[in-house]
Protein backbone atom coordinates (compact mmCIF):
# COMPACT_ATOMS: atom_id res chain seq x y z
CA UNK A 1 0.00 0.00 0.00
CA UNK A 2 1.82 3.24 -0.90
CA UNK A 3 2.31 5.98 1.81
CA UNK A 4 0.80 9.23 2.23
CA UNK A 5 4.06 10.97 0.13
CA UNK A 6 3.32 8.39 -2.21
CA UNK A 7 -0.17 9.01 -2.90
CA UNK A 8 0.50 12.87 -2.48
CA UNK A 9 3.68 12.81 -5.39
CA UNK A 10 1.02 10.67 -8.27
CA UNK A 11 -1.59 13.51 -7.39
CA UNK A 12 0.70 16.02 -8.45
CA UNK A 13 2.13 14.28 -11.42
CA UNK A 14 -1.58 13.57 -12.59
CA UNK A 15 -2.27 17.22 -12.16
CA UNK A 16 1.35 17.99 -13.77
CA UNK A 17 0.50 15.66 -16.98
CA UNK A 18 -3.08 16.88 -17.40
CA UNK A 19 -2.02 21.21 -17.32
CA UNK A 20 0.93 20.24 -19.89
CA UNK A 21 -2.06 18.41 -22.22
CA UNK A 22 -4.12 21.42 -21.91
CA UNK A 23 -1.64 23.84 -22.98
CA UNK A 24 -0.79 21.82 -26.00
CA UNK A 25 -3.62 23.88 -27.36
CA UNK A 26 -3.41 27.40 -25.17
CA UNK A 27 -6.03 29.10 -27.48
CA UNK A 28 -8.93 25.92 -27.02
CA UNK A 29 -11.53 26.47 -24.77
CA UNK A 30 -12.92 23.10 -23.13
CA UNK A 31 -16.51 22.66 -21.95
CA UNK A 32 -17.12 20.43 -18.77
CA UNK A 33 -17.99 17.37 -20.79
CA UNK A 34 -14.65 17.85 -22.90
CA UNK A 35 -12.68 18.10 -19.48
CA UNK A 36 -14.38 14.77 -18.23
CA UNK A 37 -13.74 12.16 -21.30
CA UNK A 38 -9.72 13.64 -21.24
CA UNK A 39 -9.79 12.82 -17.47
CA UNK A 40 -11.56 9.86 -17.86
CA UNK A 41 -8.97 8.70 -20.91
CA UNK A 42 -5.94 9.49 -18.67
CA UNK A 43 -7.24 7.44 -15.73
CA UNK A 44 -8.09 4.60 -18.36
CA UNK A 45 -4.66 5.01 -19.37
CA UNK A 46 -2.16 5.29 -16.37
CA UNK A 47 -4.09 1.83 -15.36
CA UNK A 48 -2.89 -0.30 -18.32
Amino acid sequence: MPTENERKDVQKAMAYDLLRILKQDSEKMYSTEELEKLIDAYIAGTQQ
